[in-house]
């Protein structure tokens, strides 16, 4: 006797998924679109001031950043139980990073949920690596910039001193117990089944160290950008480049109304890189980054995705719209 999935026919609850996932993708293009045609003439007029040479270094920096956090992400996904290829974890995880381009800041992990359940990643398992992996990150993110500004400039963190108090909180969520049966309390509540296998500390240091090279890979390209202007001392300029580009990406996720920090993170890089930039070179830094990384997310998905090895067979979660049969086999030669 052996198992098999048995097809049957399409309900309207996956046919509305179907549209769902169509949809996103196409406000997702939509408003990184308009987001490089709004800002194209401003990002013309700081490319011409900063230079090319800049902007050609800091773009392998940033793919290699972004490549990086999906290890992460696939580290944690490991840890709880479900292993995914490098190019199905890079499938799942280019593709819902696209989601931080809407309002809202909720889109990537509902966007993981959904393109994790077809690697046959159960539901609640890729919510709870979506939460998990943020808040490491904002973790992480957070000591780099915590550890690194005062090299710099001392006064740098003097309007966020209350981000540099998040760091032990966050400390406190990483441990197992904690986020898992906080977790668990959100499941239950929304009658959904509660997840039974803890992250383990090995585990969590991996992929610690996979986020930590990350921000440091991320810190550098907006370093890069730094040294685009004339005048720059590049030893003072790294911890003021690297720790503020942390600290402004991590306030900026933390300001969730806005699609991926916009404007929050401005605020937050100037106050860093204030005593070495003036306040049009700020804006410039950013405003290239900004295309840069949206290009760069846009990039990879398509990478991903146009790598994926098609099958004849799906390999979503069996839900409503499947179910497992027994199909008896016979032994070769007919005999019984």
């Amino acid at each position: 006797m052996t198992r098999v999935a048995e097809s049957v026919p399409q309900t309207p609850s996956r046919g509305l998924r179907t549209w769902l996932k169509i949809g996103f993708g196409v406000a997702v293009v939509i408003a990184a679109v308009a987001y490089v045609v709004r800002e194209w003439n401003d990002f013309s007029s700081a490319l011409t001031e900063m230079g090319l040479v800049p902007v050609l270094a800091s773009l392998p920096l940033a793919f290699a950043a972004c490549v990086t956090w999906m290890f992460a992400w696939r580290a944690l996904l490991a840890d709880l139980g479900h292993q995914l290829n490098v190019r199905e974890a890079g499938r799942v995880f280019f593709a819902s990073q696209l989601g931080k381009y809407l309002p809202g800041s909720v889109w990537t992990l509902v966007a993981q949920v959904e393109l994790g359940r077809e690697a046959r990643v159960p539901r609640a398992t890729s919510f709870a690596v979506g939460v998990l992996a943020l808040v490491l990150s904002l973790a992480v993110g957070i000591i780099v910039a915590v550890g690194l500004l005062p090299f710099g400039a001392g006064d740098a963190l003097a309007d966020f001193w209350w981000i540099g108090l998040a760091a032990p909180l966050m400390f406190v969520f990483l441990h197992p117990k904690v986020t898992v049966g906080l977790l668990n309390r959100v499941l239950r509540l929304a009658r959904r089944t509660p997840i039974t296998t803890y992250p383990t500390w090995p585990g969590m240091l991996r992929a610690t160290v996979w986020q930590t090279v990350g921000w440091l890979l991320m810190g550098l390209h907006c370093y890069a950008l730094v040294l685009g202007f004339e005048g720059q001392e590049a030893l003072r300029t790294l911890p003021l480049a690297v720790g503020g580009f942390a600290l402004a990406f991590c306030v900026g996720v933390l300001f969730i109304p806005a699609p991926a920090g916009a404007g929050i993170r401005e605020v937050a890089l100037g106050l860093a890189l204030a005593t070495v930039l003036t306040q049009p070179q700020v804006a410039a830094v950013v405003l290239v980054s900004r295309v840069l990384l949206v290009a760069v997310d846009c990039a990879l998905a398509a990478l991903w995705w146009a790598g994926r090895r098609p099958t004849g067979v799906t390999g979503a979660v069996p839900d409503e719209g499947e179910r497992e049969v027994t199909v008896p086999v016979e032994p070769a030669g007919g005999e019984k």
